[in-house]
């Protein structure tokens, strides 16, 4: 995927990330500030994506976006949760899609705050988010992009949900990872890992589970130039956010699986050493009471005059530990 550097793609300019006009056949045509500012709807349909970290799109959005103070102020709203709601002269949507940023976690989630009002999408990111660079370049580049704003509404649902759905995909497959690993390799190194994967999995889905709401709040009350096609098309969007869910809860129950078989793992190979240790402490614990006794300093003691006392009490000990090690596989202690 093209990077804001690839001279295919309009340059940034003062936070405005990139702007276009739908053609109406699946291509655009780039426009920089100054046709922003003087778009009018005999245009053609206009297609506004801002970095707020610049004051000028904060400004164009508070003065120029032609939305309410209400609706400018939400957009420019800094970690925003999942939602949707009807403003005086557009439709605002916010959702969460993966982070992708270089040195960055995907369950990190970035908010895409989309405006519309039929002739118009504006779109805001608080940080960079591929979802909208994705349709462009079907724009510019594939000329197989959206028509319409209702079409190009709707395509920016479904590539989120696309890259959310491959996100939890990569989870399932590490964690799966995990359990073979769990097979072959020492428990003690991946209770970490294990840890950090639950971490993931509780962090998306603190946003997954608002946005299947939001998702489901609009197919109930959509905007009205949201055509019945593009309906349907958020309808298997926001069916494919609830598999999401449930495949992350399933994950999450997974890992619980995980982490309980590496405790019951460490906790054999505990009780293994205790019990060696145990069996060593039985072998030898007459050998310390023998020893003992024959150790004191004391008259009376056999064998301090006999030349071949040591060698009788060795062979004493050997013997003792021959029959102690019958007895012990006698009774399956060994």
């Amino acid at each position: 995927m093209a990077d804001t550097t690839d001279t295919r793609f309009p340059a940034e300019d003062q936070g405005l990330v990139f702007a276009c006009i739908l053609d109406g056949d699946g291509a655009a045509s780039p426009v920089d500030w100054p046709k922003v500012e003087a778009w009018s709807a005999g245009d053609g349909p206009l297609w506004v994506h801002l970095d707020l970290s610049e004051p000028r799109a904060q400004d164009w959005l508070r003065a120029r976006g032609g939305m309410s103070h209400i609706t400018s102020e939400a957009l420019l709203t800094i970690d925003s949760r999942p939602r949707i709601f009807h403003g005086k002269r557009g439709f605002t949507t916010v959702l969460r899609g993966v982070n992708t940023n270089p040195g960055t976690e995907p369950e990190d989630m970035v908010a895409l705050k989309i405006w519309s009002d039929g002739t118009r999408v504006v779109t805001v990111q608080d940080d960079r988010l591929m979802t909208p660079r994705d349709i462009l370049e079907r724009l510019l580049i594939g000329r197989d992009g959206p028509e319409t704003p209702s079409d190009l509404y709707a395509q920016l649902i479904e590539r989120l949900t696309e890259r959310i759905g491959d996100t939890v995909e990569t989870l399932e497959t590490d964690l799966d990872g995990l359990e073979l690993r769990l097979d072959d390799g020492n428990p003690a190194d991946l209770r970490g890992t294990v840890t950090d994967m639950r971490r993931k999995l509780a962090w998306m889905r603190r946003y997954i589970a608002p946005q299947r709401e939001a998702l489901n709040a609009l197919l109930v009350q959509p905007p009205a130039w949201l055509d019945e096609l593009n309906r349907l098309r958020l309808r298997e969007a926001a069916d494919r956010t609830v598999h999401y869910i449930e495949a992350i809860d399933a994950s999450r129950e997974q890992t619980l699986v995980l982490k309980d078989e590496i405790a019951n793992q460490l906790a054999e190979a505990t009780n293994r050493t205790l019990y060696v240790l145990a069996i060593i402490s039985g072998i030898f614990l007459p050998f310390g009471f023998l020893t003992g006794l024959f150790g004191i300093n004391v008259g009376g003691m056999p064998g301090t005059q006999s030349p071949y006392a040591f060698a009788v009490f060795c062979a004493v000990l050997v013997a003792l530990l021959v029959a102690e090690v019958i007895l012990f596989r006698r009774l399956k202690w060994l």
